[in-house]
């Protein structure tokens, strides 16, 4: 019977392979993951064995963006910029904190899709939440992620529970299994900063039911051209995925990412509160404290895996589909994702780790498209909100007026072919990372800096922004800073002011805490320290868009 299976299975595949589609439009499979860094084998970012085989021969079937960048290396402003098409600058989201409809009347690209003739499927994380935050954006909706992306509950992950573990039993795990994962982020209503091996299929995982759905929209006959995305929560943390993905890595030939002592000393302030604050997962410090620094890595490898096992299922089932010579591939992670380096877990940081993202597009196996050569490695700095023309342009629909980044398949014909110079990272409110080939140029709100060659420095160890030969470099760089919303940012010991055009102020605290996501405007609880910056910038008509004021608060 099982032979039998294998033999009808191998007969569809063959029979629809040779099919035609229904439409003449291609369709296009869109698969996210998420933090995801460069720790792919296509990538060699992580510096021992990773298994990630469906990703890797994605990559050789078509164009690997090496060079490219979120547009912001958080959740929400990230994902944001990819469906609207537009910056923070543009849409309003530089935090957590909303969704672009809340701020913009921005047309995402699966509406946009769904208004020129598409039908529009979506499941899992593709707006930054659960399910399909913005319904008028999709035809269908899929699973979605749950809280954590699975495979425990909300009541089974609660904090209050734990003290300082809690047994489940229907897992037969106790969590959470990293003795340091309750101690930086106290405020959490969860403590996701963990590993778990769970003996149970990846149908139990909401990602295994969503890569279920997505096989399923791939198997359909459609009656107009598609647009489907399936949004992967892992390799986000908590990484608790099947036990069979940890069985990959043995813990003791764990090799952990390459770092260098005192790697803050040359950074600007602003840049020590992103690493050393405990927002998006905890402390370094507390990392090697309780000797978790190789278990972590291996957990985030074996949900690296998890993910990947889940991209190729759709793969495959797009292969053996009627549809396999008549749609494009997209696949790309939100943003990155620190392990370590620069003493930070997490991501929202301006470095590497954080900003650039595997990112690779597959054309048509039955279209041609320009001088495209398969297994193409494009060194051009692009970035995520560049997807949305890139996706139209694809579909040929009617160019989109108003959009931040422009379309992408010029590079897919000629990785070669003339591109910007740079493209921009934004890290909430007036921190910029600014990406060439071979420079990476960060600005923070206060007027500090960073500099790195990236051919001679590509861990970003040693910051050459204060060298004289580097000065008319950082003044043409300079200029590649967006234009934006606010007028002024003022960095007064710990506390970041950004100032509307209108005159309001907002006010954040920087040294640890919520203050770091600058979700969480403290103007109103300290007025003291508002009318001091206030009286100081209008008393000594200070007009600089990025000011550090150093006096000290009488």
């Amino acid at each position: 019977m099982f032979k039998l299976k294998i033999i009808v299975s191998f007969l569809f595949c063959f029979v629809a392979s040779f099919g035609f589609a229904q439409n003449n439009s291609p369709n296009i499979l869109l698969i996210v993951v998420d933090d995801m860094a460069d720790w792919v084998g296509c990538m060699d970012g992580y510096p021992g064995k990773v298994h990630t085989p469906n990703i890797d021969r994605l990559a050789k079937r078509g164009v690997l963006f090496s060079n490219a960048h979120c547009t912001s290396p958080i959740c929400g402003p990230s994902r944001a910029a990819i469906l609207s098409g537009q910056r923070p600058e543009q849409n309003g989201v530089y935090n957590n904190r909303g969704i672009y409809s809340d701020y913009s009347d921005a047309v995402g690209f699966p509406l946009y899709f769904r208004q020129n003739g598409y039908v529009s499927l979506g499941a899992g994380k593709i707006n930054h939440g659960y399910g399909c935050e913005i319904p008028e954006n999709w035809d269908n909706c899929g699973p979605d992620t749950r809280h954590i992306g699975g495979p425990v509950n909300e009541a089974e992950m609660n904090i209050e529970g734990m003290d300082p573990t809690k047994y489940i039993k229907r897992f037969d795990v106790t969590l959470p299994q990293n003795p340091g994962a309750l101690i930086d982020r106290p405020d959490n209503k969860y403590s996701t900063w963990d590993y778990c091996e769970f003996d149970i299929p990846d149908s139990e995982m909401p990602d295994g039911k969503i890569a279920l759905w997505g096989v399923e929209q791939l198997q359909k006959s459609h009656k107009k051209p598609f647009l489907l995305a399936c949004g992967f929560y892992r390799p986000h943390q908590p990484f608790y995925v099947p036990k069979k993905y940890f069985d990959l890595y043995d813990l003791d030939e764990i090799v952990l990412p390459k770092t260098v002592a005192n790697d803050l000393n040359d950074v600007p302030v602003p840049g020590v509160h992103l690493a050393h604050g405990a927002w998006t997962s905890g402390k370094h410090e507390t990392c090697l404290k309780y000797e978790q620094w190789k278990p972590m890595v291996r957990g985030y490898l074996a949900a690296i895996s998890f993910a990947d096992a889940q991209v190729g299922k759709l793969v495959d089932a797009l292969d053996c589909s009627e549809n396999a010579e008549n749609t494009w591939i997209v696949l790309f992670s939100d943003h990155g994702w620190h392990l370590g380096e620069k003493e930070h877990w997490g991501k929202h940081t301006p470095w590497r780790n954080s900003t650039r993202v595997p990112f690779i597009i597959i054309p048509p196996k039955g279209m041609s498209t320009g001088d495209f050569k398969p297994a193409a490695e494009c060194n051009q700095p692009v970035n995520l909100v560049d997807i949305y023309p890139t996706l139209v342009e694809m579909a040929n629909l009617p160019k989109k007026e108003g959009l931040s980044g422009k379309s992408l398949l010029p590079l897919i014909e000629n990785p070669n072919a003339k591109w910007d110079e740079a493209t921009v990272t934004t890290i909430a409110h007036g921190n910029h990372a600014i990406h060439t080939k071979a420079w990476s140029y960060i600005h923070y709100y206060d007027g500090s800096e960073e500099l790195y060659n990236i051919e001679d420095d590509p861990e970003e160890w040693v910051n050459l922004a204060k060298q004289p030969q580097h000065k008319a470099l950082i003044e043409k760089l300079k200029k590649y800073i967006p234009e934006d919303r606010y007028k002024q940012y003022v960095r007064y010991g710990n506390w970041k002011a950004c100032i509307l055009h209108s005159g309001k102020m907002e006010l954040y605290k920087m040294d640890g805490g919520s203050g770091i996501s600058e979700q969480e405007n403290v103007a109103d609880t300290n007025t003291d320290v508002l009318s001091y910056i206030q009286g100081y910038l209008r008393k000594n008509n200070v007009s600089d868009t990025f000011f550090n004021l150093k006096e000290k608060h009488k």
